[in-house]
Order: C-alpha cells, then sequence, then structure tokens
C-alpha cells in the first residue's frame, strides 16, 4: 500500500506540537515525536532534518490556524473593522489555540533554549509593521477620527503590548490581582472604542477590508518565508 506522504507529515506535526507544549523544546527529542507517531525515527529525519526544523514547521502550521482563527473572528465580530476588534479577535482566537499563544508570548517555558538561538523565528521574524502606520491607514479610511493623535494612542498600544503578550499563555493568572487576557482585551477594546471612532461610528466595513488584507499579507509573508540556509554563520 502506497505511503500517504501529507499524512505522515501531519502525523510528526501533531505529535510534536503536542509534546512541546507539554514537554517543552528543552526536553523534546525527536525519538520523543517518533515514537508518539509511532513512526521509525529515520522517517521523521527523512521529513526534518533536524529538532530546529520541525519546531519551526510546527511553529508556522500554528500560526497559519491562528490566522485562520483571527479571520473567523474578526469576520463575525459586528464591530469588526474598528481598532478593538483587533484585540477581540486575538484574543478570542489564542484562546482556542495555546501553542498560537505560547508562540505571541514567547513563552521561555515551551520553546526554552530555542528563544536564545542564533537565527531563530523571532529573530528572522521580528515583529513588523508599525502601529503608527497602521492606525493611520485605519483614520484614512475612516475607522479612526481624524484628529486622534495617533502618534501618542500608538506609543500607548506598543507600551501595553508585552504586558498583554505575558498572560497569553496563562490559563489562570499568577495572583489575584493580575488581571486575565480576557479582562485585559475588554478594558483596551472599551477604551479604545471610547476614544477613536469618529461621532458617526465610522467606516468599519472600509477598515475591515484593511484588516482582513494586512492580515492575508501577514500569512503570505509567513508562508513564504525562506527556509534558514545550511552552515549559515552565526
Amino acid at each position: 500500500m502506497a505511503v500517504n506522504e501529507h499524512e505522515r507529515e501531519r502525523a510528526i506535526l501533531d505529535a510534536a506540537a503536542e509534546l512541546l507544549l507539554r514537554l517543552g523544546y528543552n526536553k523534546l527529542t525527536m525519538g520523543d515525536v517518533a515514537d508518539a507517531a509511532a513512526l521509525h525515527r529515520g522517517l521523521v529525519y527523512v521529513r526534518f532534518k533536524s529538532k530546529d526544523e520541525l519546531v519551526e514547521a510546527v511553529m508556522l502550521r500554528e500560526l497559519n490556524r491562528y490566522a485562520d482563527a483571527w479571520r473567523e473572528q474578526l469576520e463575525n465580530d459586528p464591530r469588526g473593522g474598528d481598532v478593538a476588534s483587533v484585540y477581540r479577535a486575538m484574543a478570542h482566537a489564542l484562546k482556542t489555540l495555546p501553542l498560537a499563544a505560547a508562540i505571541i508570548a514567547r513563552d521561555p517555558e515551551v520553546f526554552g533554549k530555542y528563544l536564545r538561538k542564533p537565527s531563530n523565528v523571532f529573530q528572522r521574524r521580528p515583529d513588523t509593521g508599525s502601529t503608527r502606520e497602521f492606525l493611520r491607514v485605519m483614520r484614512d479610511a475612516g475607522a479612526i477620527r481624524r484628529d486622534a493623535d495617533i502618534r501618542a494612542v500608538a506609543y500607548i498600544l506598543d507600551a501595553l503590548t508585552p504586558a498583554l503578550r505575558r498572560t497569553f499563555s496563562r490559563a489562570v493568572p499568577v495572583d489575584a490581582d493580575e488581571p486575565s487576557t480576557d479582562e485585559l482585551v475588554e478594558a483596551l477594546a472599551d477604551m479604545l472604542e471610547r476614544a477613536l471612532p469618529p461621532a458617526d461610528g465610522g467606516d468599519l466595513a472600509a477598515g475591515k477590508a484593511l484588516l482582513l488584507g494586512a492580515l492575508e499579507q501577514a500569512r503570505s509573508d509567513i508562508t513564504t518565508e525562506p527556509a534558514p540556509q545550511k552552515g549559515r554563520p552565526s
């Protein structure tokens, strides 16, 4: 019977994703993945030459799943198209994708030593895009009031991003005084919805089109990222 290479690859990625979350990068081995996928270790190495290559393939697939969930949430949001909807869509998507949440948070418990490796995915693909430019485009589309100080708003949002990220991979807050991701996102969305939309509510359709277009561009950038070259100096 012919071997279905697609099914084999999916089994490898499924096993690696589950083990990465459970064991973390530091303890994960290719042998673990082979055992979990019920494959000979050599078959895993035929498809993925190293643990890093496998982990990065897992991350790529998870980010595409995140993009799909983000898009679905945005499309179903009656307010989808304003700035607040970006954060709501993000939070709802990450609630169902714990590995994506760990990626966005750059969780050291999951990625461990990988985060310190030269030319890791996070270094090759640093946060791209300017919050100020995003807000400017949204303002030009009519989703933000014309007199909004987008420079100041961008500065505030960028300053809040690290604190928000830290909550993504925590199912339960560390202590009672720490808000959950949902609480943070709803508070932030409430502030943005009070401060940014034009008096008439703004052009949400134009804003949504821009957001969906940006999402597809981000997906394209991820998918077409060249694989790291073998022997590239660190």
